[in-house]
């Protein structure tokens, strides 16, 4: 039973399917009525709405609304592929979504029944366990960012993200435009800018045609400040 089904999730947990095109792979394993399409600005799940289905983001990239009557609509976070949407709410037993979640981007879901997916994970060891990875990474994410907003400043937000980018390569060039990353760390776009100058200013950094680079020289500085955090 549900033997298309598993073998969509297994498909999807492996990251194997076309990203460019996620709905198109799966079509063969599995009904249309679980591939999704999800234009920019489109919602993927009501706050309150009654907690029926788990999400899973295949491609594209979404944003967690938490609507509150004293203030308008606040961004709480990001998802990225592979984000497993609807499970928390479940397991805690809640009855209803506890946010909205928006496309950022175009974007491509596989929804699957709640009760079904519970189904599948009970009788499938290996399922069960890419399920744990995968919400297992997203709680990492979460603490993660948690402890850096409760430990830094705004300033060390930015400065301590921009370290930990420039690890990867360098020279480090954001891909971000200044807005994107303003709503990626939570921070004032104004202030963002402020940093961005103080940043330069203390050789941390070069804003080149638009763009902030991270030089060899810049990550030293970072690192004088940054090297020896763990979180």
């Amino acid at each position: 039973m549900y033997n298309d089904t598993k073998k969509a999730l297994a498909i999807i947990f492996s990251r194997t399917y076309n990203m460019r095109n996620p709905c198109e792979s799966l079509r063969d394993c599995t009904s249309e009525y679980h591939l999704i399409n999800y234009q920019k600005g489109e919602t993927i799940i009501c706050q309150n709405d009654p907690v029926k289905y788990t999400y899973f983001l295949l491609s594209g990239r979404a944003c967690v609304l938490n609507h509150i009557s004293f203030d308008s609509d606040n961004v709480v976070d990001f998802l990225e592929p592979l984000d497993v949407m609807g499970l928390v709410e479940f397991l805690n037993g809640m009855k209803a979504y506890t946010a909205y979640v928006v496309a950022k981007e175009k974007s491509a879901v596989f929804r699957l029944p709640l009760n079904v997916f519970v189904k599948i994970i009970q009788e499938d060891a290996s399922l069960c366990y890419q399920t744990l990875l995968s919400v297992g990474e997203s709680l990492k994410s979460n603490m993660d960012r948690a402890e850096t907003n409760q430990l830094f400043r705004s300033r060390d937000i930015l400065g301590h993200y921009l370290f930990l980018q420039a690890q990867r390569k360098l020279p480090y060039v954001c891909p971000l435009t200044r807005k994107s990353l303003a709503e990626n760390l939570h921070i004032n776009l104004r202030t963002l800018y402020r940093h961005l100058s103080s940043f330069e200013e203390t050789g941390c950094l070069e804003l080149r045609r638009g763009k902030i680079v991270i030089e060899g020289e810049h990550f030293e500085r970072l690192s004088e400040r940054y090297g020896d955090v763990i979180l």
